[in-house]
């Protein structure tokens, strides 16, 4: 078992970093030793337990591309024991940004050091919205046609605050 880490912030840069290499023994040292682990992909089911989580990004490294991320639009809350992390990742391919994702990151203090409990990541509501509406408004190819026309006329209901 490795050190742990001497501050949360530490341990999810090692998270990020761990999975921008695809390095799971690196990513195994960022997770709790607890059983009780979470995590949560975009678009996936709950995964729980240690040998799950692990196994689930054994897989994802297996099959994804190798992905850059931007830690941005941070906020953190906790405690001695426990620091809760909600950020926004900024995924990149060859440099694109190709996808947004808010995410909550938990960590606990164990054995001396800062370990992951658990991580759940889903696509940023503003993105998806507005990609639901780019495609909506082009499903035809051509000019304005009497659906366009509604859609112009459509408000955006007002957004929740954003808390930051």
């Amino acid at each position: 078992m490795s050190t742990p880490f001497s501050t949360p912030e530490e341990a999810e840069a090692a998270f990020y970093d761990a999975i921008e290499r695809a390095d799971l023994v690196a990513l195994d040292a960022v997770w709790s030793t607890d059983e009780n682990i979470v995590c949560v992909h975009p678009g996936a089911s709950r995964i729980e337990g240690r040998t799950a989580v692990m196994q689930s990004f054994e897989l994802m490294f297996a099959e994804a591309p190798i992905l850059d991320f931007s830690i941005v639009d941070t906020l953190y809350t906790g405690n001695d024991s426990l620091a809760i992390h909600l950020v926004r990742e900024e995924i990149a391919l060859d440099g694109q940004v190709v996808s947004i994702m808010v995410s909550t990151n938990i960590y606990q203090m164990e054995d001396g050091g800062w370990r992951m409990l658990l991580h759940h990541a889903s696509p940023e509501p503003d993105s998806a919205f507005h990609d639901e509406l780019d495609d909506f408004q082009s499903f035809d190819g051509t000019g304005y046609d009497d659906l366009d026309d509604e859609l112009d006329e459509w408000e955006e209901p007002a957004r929740p605050p954003v808390l930051h």
